[in-house]
């Protein structure tokens, strides 16, 4: 088995069709994952709605974790537990890209699924966005990995 996986893909909007479910989980409790780097994009880099490629994504261990837009923007709840990984990436006029934000909770592991979701700032129809995941596999314990499912379930929410 590999010790390092990548999930990519496109999604549509969040506001639009949820999240997306990913699946990680092998069956095995005491074979984790820990994401090493979280990116998102527009797929239309040449789009003439700029506020379209301008987009925000959440990553966590439930879809009850996201929750419902406030417009168009899915929300960073940095204390909820159950979400671990932000992106944004945005772009300067028609041809720059300006900037991109990655933060991920190192402590996190993942044992078994996650969900993702990406919104753009001001997309008022369904736009496709791109993900990339990286993953790195963390070997556990039993009580290790009673642990990490505890933190996956955010017992504080």
């Amino acid at each position: 088995m590999a010790d390092r996986r990548v999930l990519r893909g496109t999604i549509p909007s969040y506001n639009f069709e949820g999240a997306v479910h990913l699946v990680v989980d092998d069956g095995k409790y005491t074979d984790a994952w820990r994401v090493t780097k979280f990116m998102v994009s527009t797929q239309d880099l040449g789009s003439t709605q700029a506020g379209s490629r301008d987009c925000f994504g959440v990553l966590a261990t439930h879809e009850a974790a996201i929750p419902e837009p406030t417009g168009n923007n899915v929300w960073w709840t940095w204390a909820d537990r159950r979400q671990f990984a932000w992106a944004a990436f945005g772009m300067d006029g028609d041809s720059q890209i300006d900037n991109q934000f990655s933060l991920i909770d190192s402590s996190h592991i993942i044992v078994r699924d996650m969900y993702v979701a990406i919104t753009a700032q001001t997309a008022f129809s369904s736009t496709l966005f791109n993900y990339y995941i990286e993953l790195e596999r963390v070997k556990l314990t039993d009580d290790q990995a009673i642990m990490a499912i505890i933190q996956e379930e955010s017992q504080d929410v």
